[in-house]
């Protein structure tokens, strides 16, 4: 009996490497984390993540551009959320399954398929 899978198209592959590469910025990575457990304005996730100001916003334009990020403004404030979907299985990875986005079981497979299984960094 073999196991013959699919192969994706090359559109899959092109897909995968934008959001690799839009994510391969760690501040990045930390404002998804920040984001996987409630939508937060620019000033808390400024306190959370750090940096400057402008640094913050260029990464939140970039992630907003590429679908991932959604913004509402109220007032002067700007509040962002991840969309819905969009980043499931890395904020079960980032989280180890605790908040709406991801569930233990595909925070551990999630962290097994990037080799970081067990690790306590």
């Amino acid at each position: 009996m073999t196991n013959k899978q699919a192969i994706p198209s090359e559109a899959v592959f092109l897909a995968a490497a934008d959001l690799f590469g839009l994510l391969s910025n760690p501040c990045r990575v930390r404002i998804v984390y920040e984001l996987c457990h409630s939508e937060l304005n620019v000033g808390d996730l400024l306190g959370r993540v750090g940096g400057s100001q402008p640094n913050l916003s260029h990464h939140l334009g970039a992630l907003y551009r590429a679908g991932v990020l959604g913004r509402r403004r109220d007032g002067a404030r700007s509040f962002y959320s991840l969309v819905p979907g969009k980043m499931d299985l890395l904020c079960g990875a980032l989280t180890g399954g605790v908040g709406p986005c991801g569930d233990g079981l595909r925070a551990t497979r999630g962290l097994a398929a990037l080799g970081m299984e067990g690790d306590s960094q």
